[in-house]
C-alpha cells in the first residue's frame, strides 16, 4: 500500500526539467510523423535523469563520506558497469516504441516531475510505501542518537535496498508494463536490469557496512533530502 503523501526522489535541475516537459509535449502533439526521432529523444532524457539519479545515490553519497583509493576504485568500476547496462537498456526500450506507447510513456514521466514546494526545486520522484517512509525517518533518527552502528546498520542497508527494489519498479518494471516488448528483447533487458540491481545492493552493503557512526550521521542528512511530503 502507497500514500500519494509519501515520495522519494532526487533533484534535477532546472534546464533538464524544462527539456522532459517540453519533450512530453511535443510526445503528445505529434501526430506520427517524427515517432523516431522522438523515441531517440526520450531514450536520450531519460539517461540524463539517469545521470542525474546517479549523482544523488552515489557521487553525492561518496563525497559526504570519501573512501580509500583501493574501495573507491572498486566502486567506480561496478557503477561504471552498471551505468552501461542501464543505458544499454535505455536505448533498446525505447528503439522500438510506437506513437502510442511513447506518448503513454511520456505521460507516465511527467507523473514523475515534482517541484519541492518550498524550495521551488524539481524533483523526479516516486510514491513510496508509507511504512517504508516512517521506518526510514525512523532510522534517521536512531542514526543520529544512537553511536551504536551495529544495533541498526542491518536496518538501514535493509530499507535502502528496498528503495533500490522500488526504483527499479518505477523506473523499469513500470514503463516496461506499458508497451509491448518481444520475449528476447523483454528477456535481454531484464537481464541488464537484474544486473543492475544486484551490483547496486552489492555496493550499499559493502560501502555502508563498516562506517564510523560520524559518517553514518552525514549521510543521513543527504537521505533526508531525499525524502519527501507533498502536501
Amino acid at each position: 500500500m502507497t500514500t500519494a503523501n509519501a515520495l522519494w526522489g532526487f533533484p534535477i535541475d532546472d534546464g533538464l526539467h524544462v527539456d522532459a516537459r517540453e519533450t512530453a509535449e511535443r510526445i503528445r502533439s505529434d501526430d506520427g510523423g517524427a515517432t523516431r526521432k522522438l523515441s531517440e529523444e526520450a531514450a536520450h532524457l531519460v539517461i540524463r535523469l539517469t545521470h542525474h539519479g546517479l549523482q544523488s545515490y552515489y557521487h553525492r553519497p561518496t563525497e559526504i563520506v570519501p573512501l580509500t583509493s583501493g574501495l573507491k576504485k572498486t566502486a567506480d568500476t561496478g557503477i561504471k558497469a552498471i551505468m552501461g547496462a542501464i543505458q544499454l537498456v535505455i536505448k533498446q526500450f525505447f528503439s522500438k516504441r510506437s506513437e502510442e506507447e511513447l506518448k503513454e510513456l511520456s505521460q507516465y514521466l511527467e507523473q514523475m516531475l515534482w517541484v519541492h514546494p518550498e524550495r521551488s526545486e524539481p524533483h523526479l520522484v516516486f510514491h513510496v510505501h508509507a511504512e517504508l517512509h516512517e521506518r526510514a525517518l525512523d532510522l534517521i533518527a536512531q542514526v543520529r542518537s544512537d553511536t551504536n552502528t551495529s544495533l541498526y546498520i542491518d536496518g538501514v542497508i535493509d530499507a535502502l535496498c528496498e528503495i533500490v527494489d522500488l526504483s527499479i519498479v518505477n523506473y523499469y518494471h513500470e514503463p516496461t508494463n506499458r508497451v509491448a516488448m518481444g520475449r528476447v528483447s523483454k528477456k535481454t533487458a531484464d537481464l541488464g536490469i537484474s544486473t543492475a540491481e544486484k551490483g547496486i545492493r552489492k555496493l550499499i552493503d559493502k560501502l555502508l557496512r563498516d562506517l564510523r557512526h560520524a559518517q553514518l550521521v552525514e549521510l543521513s542528512y543527504h537521505l533526508e533530502s531525499l525524502i519527501h511530503t507533498k502536501d
